[in-house]
């Protein structure tokens, strides 16, 4: 049995096939509405990985790794899953910050012409009465001056309405309304959008950390760190003056 590893979606992967969290779609599903109505039906069961998705050759796509309390305990090595938040409020007063790197493995295929997000990324329609694909899965990742020294990094839903743009939600509270309405109103933001992280990285960008404990130009990514057990690897995007998660599978950049 290999090592386990949990600094990326890959090595998460092989330790949910190996403790049988896992389910293999091998069989062609559709991003139209299908996939997540498998997302649904196995709510609170395995997570599971589609290796052929329709208009998507040799693109994967893995979901519900979160869907079930103990499977979470699991990966983050807590016994029970009701004390998982004790390890949540150990990583944030022992925050691990993250180290840059140079070779990133989510920079081995770059991409800077003729982009078209839709046709590169399965981006889901979750019922036939949604207006539009939204993607749900991109980790918003603001750095440094923008985020007030800080990393912050957060999930947001994305509506691509041309081939390279996109309008995003930023809800009101949330640290990402006050860099873009506040801080940095009429300025461009330079972000990177990061598609299936280590689950380290996912959880903190899905958690809504109270504010007087995680206050904006916290360092989200040191925290995260700490929950995985070492450091995040971030790297220099491409295109515009921001980081990336150096292990992320994807990651889009561009501005606010």
């Amino acid at each position: 049995m290999s090592q386990k590893n949990i600094t990326d979606i890959r090595g998460t992967i092989e330790f949910l096939q190996q403790e049988g969290e896992l389910a293999t779609l091998k069989k062609r599903v559709d991003p139209i509405n299908e996939v997540a109505a498998i997302q649904v039906a196995l709510d609170n069961g395995p997570a599971f990985l589609c290796e052929n998705i329709k208009g998507y050759p040799g693109v994967r796509a893995v979901a519900n790794i979160f869907s079930r309390r103990e499977r979470i305990a699991k990966i983050f090595d807590v016994a029970d899953w009701k004390k998982l938040k004790f390890k949540c409020v150990d990583a944030i007063k022992h925050p691990l910050p993250p180290v840059v790197v140079k070779q990133a493995p989510c920079q081995e295929v770059v991409i800077t012409k003729d982009i078209d997000v839709t046709k590169t990324l399965p981006i889901l329609q979750h019922t036939p009465r949604d207006g539009a694909r939204v993607m749900g899965s991109g980790n918003i990742l603001v750095s440094g001056k923008w985020a007030r020294g800080g990393h912050e990094l957060s999930f947001k839903r994305m509506h691509f309405r041309g081939k390279a743009w996109a309008s995003i939600t930023h809800s009101p509270g949330t640290h990402t309304e006050a860099i873009v309405f506040m801080d940095h109103r009429e300025e461009k933001i330079p972000v990177t959008i990061n598609i299936c992280p280590s689950p380290a990285a996912m959880m903190m960008a899905s958690a809504g950390g109270v504010h007087s404990i995680i206050p904006l130009g916290t360092d989200e990514l040191a925290i995260a760190g700490a929950l995985e057990g070492s450091p995040i690897e971030i790297c220099k995007a491409k295109t515009v003056d921001a980081y990336s998660l150096a292990r992320a599978e994807w990651v889009i950049e561009g501005y606010i």
